[in-house]
C-alpha cells in the first residue's frame, strides 16, 4: 500500500463579511488514489481588535478582503 505524501505549498489569508480566515493549501501525491489540493481553513470570527491587525497588516492589498484560494477538499475550524 503507497502512502500519500503531503507538501505545503502556500498560506492565504482572506476575509469574510463574518471571518477573517487563515487558509494552508497542502499538495497531496497519493499513486494509489487520486492527487488533490487540500485545504485546511481556520475560520476566526470578525472582531474590532482582529480587524484592527487585519487592516493594519494586509493595508497594502489592492483588494483589502482578499481572495479564497480554490482546492479539491477542504478541513475547517471555527474559532470565536
Amino acid at each position: 500500500m503507497d502512502k500519500a505524501q503531503n507538501e505545503k505549498l502556500f498560506e492565504n489569508v482572506y476575509r469574510t463579511r463574518d471571518y477573517i480566515v487563515k487558509q494552508e493549501l497542502y499538495l497531496i501525491v497519493n499513486a494509489e488514489q487520486n492527487n488533490a489540493v487540500l485545504s485546511v481553513d481556520t475560520y476566526y470570527r470578525r472582531t474590532l481588535l482582529r480587524d484592527s491587525k487585519y487592516q493594519l497588516l494586509y493595508k497594502d492589498r489592492k483588494h483589502i478582503d482578499g481572495k479564497r484560494l480554490p482546492s479539491n477538499t477542504y478541513i475547517r475550524t471555527y474559532i470565536d
